[in-house]
């Protein structure tokens, strides 16, 4: 009976120890979605000035503003962007400078996501190494 109190000890500890990983896990998983929701985005910014590539000024074209919805707009300035840096600022650059400015933020988005997923793998297996070693104790 000596070693019952221990063994209750150690199952606490070792379920306080699994759902700090699951949360890890979770709030992972959360990053690793939000990165790749990025990822898309940039990548829908990168089609865009593809599709604008050799564009005139006054081409008329439709705008999406989201929910399956466009306005008819013309281009006035077919070979400027305005590329946003984060809290609300933007700069104007040539096309072929705000394409180079998406690819690069892709290529680290991608890296970003690589790390996550790794940190996933490992937290995973980490989580799944405790709940087998629960399972030993609850045998027992």
């Amino acid at each position: 009976m000596a070693t019952a109190p221990a063994n209750e000890d150690e199952m606490r500890e070792l379920v306080a120890k699994a759902q700090a990983y699951q949360q890890r896990l979770d709030l992972l998983q959360q990053q690793a979605n939000l990165v790749q929701v990025s990822v898309e985005d940039v990548d829908r910014a990168l089609k865009a000035l593809d599709s604008l590539e050799g564009q005139e000024t006054g081409h008329e074209m439709l705008v999406p503003i989201g929910a399956g919805s466009f306005v008819h707009a013309t281009i006035s300035r077919p070979g400027t962007v305005l590329v946003g840096l984060g809290s609300g600022v933007t700069v104007e650059r040539k096309a072929a400078d705000a394409k180079a400015i998406f690819q690069s933020r892709r290529t680290e988005l991608e890296k970003v996501l690589a790390e996550t997923t790794g940190a996933i793998g490992q937290v995973g297996n980490e989580l799944m190494r405790l709940q087998q070693e629960a399972q030993k104790y609850q045998q027992q």
